[in-house]
């Protein structure tokens, strides 16, 4: 039997669905939490309707925001199609839903770009093309006939390999000597959390920032594999409940711990979760069955193009830069998870060459404050904001602005520095990616 062959067998082998409906519940509450939460924080207003200007992605320029009224009838309607997933009540309109309901609202602010924002999106996509509701769900109440005990292998490898990917690539953006060699960001991280009861004396021991550092190296590169493993899989769960936990603890970093905790538990067999409640009884078999069904053509070549660019993307920096921690270009998208504190100041000077004037442009005046944060180290969002001043101020009635930018950055410790060239037009750039050419190189 030929490799393809044998790839194509598992895929369709049949396998308890037990897996598949849990990770449809947990995922789906955890949204319907992260909703709300992002309802009672008051992130709707901050996000999308206090910003007077907004930071699009790159050939998305045309995603904008609605009214106070429609965006909050836009999340409400995202919480109500997680929780509609979770409980499997028209599993696939809500998952539906809930996918492009919340593309949309990430894809509204670059500023708020997240990791497990963009993981969210992959995951819901992927849920729209499995029956995860054959099990465990309202829609098995509704319509009895849809209940499965089975199904194919496929519908839970993928969501395995997506995790895999997350792990992988995020180990990968960690080799890097900030990370190995001078235990940057965490040396700055931790100093800042010795005042923390029982863990604070041990954060402030010199050897602590090397350990964490090559400690969640080795985290990410082998948690994927052990998680795949039947006899390492016990002990790897533990290891993904301890590393997330007390990443939660330290770093305060949203809902990304709890997405890896409650999503790695597609990796749990019905078998397993039998054993672990001892629910197994006299004469349970756990044995895969023979192929049923095949993967749909279809399918087969969506799922090929998404995992292409899944391994592509997290690459793609390599091409584009040599430090892409200093210069961004490929960071987003590439799974770069907690590599390194960045900090900017930025100041803009626009000039009327015609009638000799100038004037000195402050981002906060104009841009919320976490806006200003992020577009301070971010070449792609300085370049925005100037094409940005430059259609404020022709409006006034300057004819061709120019615009130049006094940018200083400081990078895992480093002292702060130029960070693009400030006798360069900004809005002589057509492009956004022009604007990488011009960011003055790294000094260590």
């Amino acid at each position: 039997m030929t490799v393809i062959n044998k790839i194509t067998t598992y895929l369709n082998t049949q396998t308890s669905i037990v897996p598949l409906a849990i990770f449809r519940m947990a995922f789906g509450f955890l949204m319907t939490f992260s909703m709300l939460r992002f309802i009672y924080n008051g992130w709707i207003e901050a996000a999308y309707i206090t910003p007077t200007f907004h930071f699009t992605y790159q050939y998305f320029d045309w995603v904008q925001p609605f009214s106070t009224g429609v965006m909050y009838a836009i999340v409400i309607g995202c919480a109500i199609a997680a929780f509609f997933m979770a409980i499997g009540l028209f599993y696939r309109a809500a998952t539906v839903f809930f996918f492009l309901s919340f593309t949309y609202l990430e894809l509204i602010e670059k500023t708020w770009y997240l990791n497990h924002y963009y993981l969210v999106s992959l995951l819901a996509f992927l849920l729209i093309l499995v029956p995860a509701n054959r099990k465990f769900s309202i829609d098995i109440l509704r319509k009895p006939g849809i209940r499965r005990a089975q199904v194919s292998n496929w519908t839970i490898f993928i969501f395995k390999l997506q995790l895999s990917v997350v792990y992988f690539f995020g180990g990968v953006a960690k080799l890097s000597s900030d990370w190995l060699l001078e235990a940057q960001p965490m040396k700055i991280w931790l100093k800042a959390k010795t005042d923390l009861p029982l863990l604070g004396g041990l954060l402030d021991v010199d050897v602590m920032p090397y350990l964490f550092s090559w400690g969640g190296i080795f985290y990410d590169l082998l948690i994927p594999f052990l998680l795949w493993s039947r006899k390492s899989r016990p002990i790897a769960y533990v290891l993904v409940l301890v590393f997330h936990l007390l990443t939660h603890v330290l770093f305060n970093i949203g809902l990304f711990p709890w997405m890896m905790i409650f999503c790695s538990l597609i990796f749990i067999t019905e078998q397993e979760w039998r054993q672990l409640f001892k629910l197994t009884r006299k004469g349970d078999t756990f044995k895969t069955s023979a192929v049923k069904k095949t993967l749909p053509n279809g399918i087969l070549v969506m799922l090929s193009v998404f995992f292409l660019f899944q391994f592509s993307l997290p690459l793609r920096h390599f091409i584009k830069t040599d430090n892409v921690l200093w210069t961004e270009n490929g960071f987003r998208f590439s799974w770069q998870v907690m590599v390194m504190e960045k900090t900017g100041h930025t100041i803009f000077t626009v000039k009327d060459a015609k009638n000799n004037k100038q004037w000195k442009e402050y981002p906060s005046n104009r841009l919320t404050e976490i806006q200003e944060t992020q577009m301070s180290f971010q070449p792609d969002m300085i370049w925005q904001y100037a094409q940005h001043l430059e259609a404020i101020f022709k409006e006034k009635g300057v004819e061709n602005p120019e615009i130049y930018v006094d940018a200083k950055v400081a990078l895992n410790g480093r002292r702060s520095q130029l960070f693009i060239e400030p006798s360069l037009d900004l809005t002589s750039l057509d492009d956004v990616d022009a604007v990488y050419d011009y960011i003055v190189p790294l000094k260590d």
